[in-house]
């Protein structure tokens, strides 16, 4: 009597088990099915007529709920920009890479007159961060702010700021045609971008499309320097 009550009890027991299972399964399933329905959506926000090209562009937007995955502690709104053309129809990522698009802008028009195009205008300028620079296994406003150009087609797509540098402000002086970049870099090695640290100024040439050149050397630094110690 007690191995039949034992058997039939052992049965329910293997039962309970094997229908648990089966609602883990249907229930993944299910959940699968929706994320993949979800993904079909390709989230951007209001396409940008780029003047005198053919050229459209479609900021993808980073901080969608159906984007979970991406979603961070961020002030960015994109991930990547689609470029398209409307005359041949193609369709193009600027980057193959996902990544924290923290602002960008389409040429120098705000710092020019009406109607005076300058070589400056023929670039779109963007601030990107694309690496984890602090460890957290996260992007966030805590890494590096990267400065960026392309061409208006999103083509020649390169970074101008120095490695291991965050952009701290940048200008465009169009009537040199060059970038002045205000960068600061961890110098005390804590892995965070502080006022502890120093600011460092560079110096990038749009036209030659050089390495960016720090503007003042280390013996003239070191000169100011002590001279800013002195008592007036």
């Amino acid at each position: 009597m007690k191995k039949t009550i034992a058997g039939i009890a052992l049965a329910i027991t293997l039962l309970t088990i094997a229908c648990s299972n089966d609602d883990k399964t249907i229930s993944t399933v299910e959940s699968l099915k929706i994320d993949d329905a979800v993904d079909m959506k390709m989230p951007h926000s209001s396409s940008i007529i780029i003047s005198n090209t053919n050229t459209i562009i479609y900021p993808l937007s980073l901080n969608n709920s159906n984007y979970k995955d991406y979603s961070r502690s961020t002030e960015s709104k994109y991930w990547n920009i689609i470029f398209n053309n409307v005359v041949t129809g193609k369709s193009e990522l600027l980057t193959r890479k996902k990544l924290l698009i923290n602002n960008f802008k389409i040429g120098n028009y705000e710092n020019r007159p009406i109607n005076a195009p300058t070589f400056s205008d023929q670039f779109i300028y963007y601030e990107i961060t694309d690496s984890d620079f602090n460890g957290d296994k996260k992007l966030t406003s805590k890494d590096l702010n990267k400065l960026f150009i392309s061409n208006l087609e999103g083509k020649a797509f390169i970074q101008i700021s120095p490695e291991n540098y965050s952009v701290h402000s940048w200008k465009i002086d169009s009537n040199h045609n060059l970038i002045l970049l205000d960068l600061i870099k961890d110098s005390n090695g804590d892995k965070e971008l502080n006022d502890k640290d120093e600011i460092e100024y560079f110096v990038y040439n749009l036209k030659t499309g050089a390495s960016a050149k720090p503007v003042f050397d280390d013996a003239f630094k070191n000169e100011v320097k002590v001279l800013a110690k002195k008592i007036l």
